[in-house]
């Protein structure tokens, strides 16, 4: 998602014209005739939806977006792991000495001997180990004499506060390594590799006898959220390529590497009688940034360019700031940015990882957007930079211009991706859903605003329309179906809307399935694809997302009738329901019809929204087509049927639901028809000037690896980070407003189901926490 708080920033005819927040926004263009109606195009095939975190949290209705327990964070995790890897080819692949130059291997080969840890496994318990396993001040120097050149430390009292303030969960390693002397605590910004202790077997994330390579129980599953959290932050508070990370059971450990595919895990090393473990150490400390998975196209910024980036975009003097260069689209040279230390979220690091901010461009003095994604890596998925290029060439309207952009090269094989090339090997289980990526980086010539800071609810209304144009545009010109219409994918620039984040678009000349997994955003997908799982993905489904969209926004950010328990109400059973949105359509349950206080335009066009799109989804009988056959053979037979009476047979005709549906699902497809209800209503007097406030709703949490319910449970439960259950005395507000944590009831992910049971219950709550 491309956009900045409050500003709004970048060129547009070669100058630079700021505007704060929405008070300068200028008023919303004309509106443009449109042409006649387009035929309903030809389907595309797709995949099924994935159930994550990255597909699921960003616009639910549930308060965090973030992962809530340690074992969730393991559950979305254990499908991407390769192993176990013999630790030998493990440390030649990553590792390799033939890559590290002026190797020294004497101190290693001359300091390793069986026993040498037998001070840590006699430790009383965990805690205890820490200390004569890191520590050079132990009689026995243990690892840190096989790398003098890190840090080991004791972090297991001190959680990273700054860092990771979005996960639920304290991220406070047993112990940080870094490459310097002066780090304390933890401070996932800088530390190279932690390490994870556990002194009991069964909290071993892995498992050597079984098809599988992941622990099967709660406990298992609860170090590897524990460790993938580790990894997430690592990942997401620094630019790397990959970082490693190391597990200790007792008298076991196992090395991994994390990327943005997964995590290759080793064999088992019993750490006290084989060399592997402190071999690693002893490689890693005189390897490259490179092969320790540092992304070295990123540097540093001197000291007179980052006060300088900080001043233009507005950054606290604390702020760490970087450099990267990226080529310019027209092959001119390179443009070169500063940008500051990225920001890590509570959710797993598989994926896209896509990063976004506001960058300064040294030469022209401009702020414009920069965006940095591991991209899937398939043959049919064109680079979101190409896209751009693509989309620019048709003149698309109500689109970002893209102004340098590339595939980031890397300069060693290690800092490409590992774990999807490694999930063919003969040693690793079977994994199905390892998918390449790679890196790719774009600049944008403009930084919008959010769609969610609107001036008002009708520039609200004229931004979805405008982002349909450049939906429309890009389909009939370009051969693009765009496939993820959300809030977070429309910004506002100088008054319009524009569509973002072209990454999932897809060319429709490319027939079936290009990846194991469809991703989008939940919230906003179509009844349709939300309730099939292997649905075709149609042009009629991100039209019905604009609906969403706007639904979305309108009942968050803007005064409505309801009170906070119905707004949480429609919100859970609209948004995060999924299946429950086509019965919504039509029966616009717990949507009043006077909803938008002071907008009844509004009103309208929700309202008349539903009713389009409803078409989709009713349901005609055999003998309702019958009838309606019957009535138009009566009304062409001119004869038959004469004056009032062939007028009175027409408006019975129009009424029944299987001519309703015959219509309807010939604009269903229709950007024209879908513009033209925008524009309906964006014409009408009366829209207030309303800037967005956002509106509150009730805190409720999701529970691990399952989705939300509407159901209260009777006996109130807090769920603890490692996914563990306490009742509480009374209700208890997560986030100090007084509103009640309602938590959930199992429900399997995918179902999307809202069980009716606990509705009451919920309503019960209204007189205690209205607004």
């Amino acid at each position: 998602m491309l956009f900045a708080p409050d500003t709004v920033e970048g060129p547009t005819d070669g100058t630079d014209t700021p505007a704060e927040g929405t008070d300068d926004t200028p008023a919303a263009l004309p509106i443009v005739p449109l042409p006649p109606l387009a035929p309903p195009p030809d389907p595309i095939f797709d995949t099924p939806f994935k159930y994550h975190t990255s597909t699921m949290l960003p616009f639910t209705t549930h308060t965090r977006y973030r992962v809530e327990t340690l074992n969730a964070m393991g559950y979305e995790m254990k499908d991407h792991i390769v192993g176990p890897m013999p630790v030998e080819d493990f440390l030649q692949e990553f590792l390799p000495t033939s890559q590290i130059p002026n190797y020294d291997a004497s101190s290693f080969t001359s300091g390793f001997a069986p026993g040498l840890f037998n001070s840590t496994l006699s430790a009383v318990d965990e805690q205890h180990a820490y200390q004569p396993f890191a520590s050079v001040s132990t009689s026995i120097n243990t690892m840190r004499s096989f790398a003098p050149q890190l840090s080991f430390i004791d972090s297991h009292n001190s959680a990273d506060m700054v860092n990771c303030s979005s996960f639920t969960f304290n991220v406070k390693p047993d112990v940080c390594v870094y490459a310097d002397a002066t780090s304390r605590g933890t401070d996932i910004s800088t530390a190279e590799i932690v390490i994870e202790f556990k002194w009991g077997y069964s909290h071993d994330a892995f498992r050597e006898d079984s098809d599988n390579i992941i622990s099967s129980t709660d406990n298992g599953m609860d170090t590897l959220g524990q460790i993938t959290s580790y990894a997430a932050a690592q990942l997401g508070a620094q630019y790397r390529s990959h970082t490693f990370s190391v597990l200790i059971v007792r008298d076991r450990a196992r090395i991994i590497r994390w990327d943005r595919e997964g995590a290759i895990v080793t064999s088992i090393i019993n750490y006290n009688t084989e060399p592997h473990l402190a071999d690693f150490f002893h490689r890693y400390a005189q390897a490259s940034p490179e092969l320790r998975g540092v992304d070295t196209s990123v540097s540093p910024a001197n000291a007179k360019e980052a006060a300088l980036a900080r001043l233009r975009l507005k950054l606290p003097d604390s702020t760490r700031m970087f450099k990267v260069s990226i080529p310019v689209v027209d092959g001119s040279g390179m443009l070169t940015l500063i940008i500051p230390q990225p920001v890590a979220y509570g959710i797993p690091p598989v994926g896209r990882g896509t990063r976004t901010c506001p960058a300064y461009d040294i030469l022209n003095d401009k702020v414009i957007m920069f965006k940095d994604s591991w991209r899937v890596t398939l043959p049919d998925v064109l680079p979101e930079g190409e896209t751009y290029k693509l989309l620019k060439s048709h003149g698309v309207r109500n689109i970002a211009t893209c102004v340098a952009f590339h595939d980031v090269p890397r300069s060693i094989t290690q800092q490409i991706t590992q774990t999807f090339r490694f999930s063919r090997s003969a040693w690793a289980r079977p994994m199905l859903k390892i998918t390449p990526h790679t890196l790719h980086r774009l600049v944008l010539n403009i930084v919008g605003v959010k769609l969610v800071k609107f001036s008002s609810s009708h520039q609200l209304v004229q931004s979805i329309r405008d982002a349909l144009i450049a939906h429309k545009d890009t389909y009939e010109l370009a051969k693009i179906l765009h496939r993820d219409l959300s809030v977070g994918n429309i910004v506002v620039f100088e008054g319009v809307g524009i569509l973002i984040d072209w990454d999932l678009a897809k060319l429709i000349t490319i027939q079936g399935p290009r990846q194991r997994n469809r991703t989008g955003t939940w919230q906003f997908m179509s009844a349709y694809l939300t309730a099939q799982i292997h649905a075709v993905h149609t042009v009629a489904d991100d039209l019905e997302s604009s609906l969403y969209v706007l639904l979305w926004t309108a009942l968050k950010f803007t005064v409505t009738t309801l009170d906070i328990v119905d707004r949480t109400l429609l919100m859970t059973q609209v948004f995060d329901g999924g299946s429950s949105k086509e019965g919504w359509l039509f029966s616009r349950t717990n949507l009043p019809r006077n909803a938008f206080v002071g907008r009844k335009s509004l009103d309208d066009l929700v309202d008349e929204l539903c009713v389009f799109f409803s078409h989709r989804y009713s349901k005609v009988t055999a003998k309702a087509i019958a009838t309606l056959e019957a009535l138009q053979l009566e009304l062409e037979a001119e004869s038959a049927v004469k004056g009032r009476l062939y007028m009175a047979v027409q408006a019975f005709r129009d009424e029944t639901v299987a001519y309703k549906k015959e219509m309807g699902m010939k604009l269903v497809h229709s950007h024209d028809a879908v513009i033209e209800l925008y524009d309906k209503y964006l014409q009408a007097p009366g829209w207030p000037e309303d800037p967005a406030v956002e509106q509150a709703v009730l805190p409720i949490k999701p529970a691990a690896g399952h989705m939300i319910t509407k159901s209260i449970l009777s006996a109130w439960v807090d769920v603890t980070p490692t996914g563990k259950k306490r009742k509480l005395d009374d209700i208890e507000s997560d986030d100090h407003s007084g509103a009640p944590s309602l938590h959930s009831v199992s429900s399997e992910v995918g179902d999307g189901t809202l069980l009716g049971t606990g509705l009451d219950d919920l309503k019960h709550l209204q007189s205690r926490f209205s607004p």
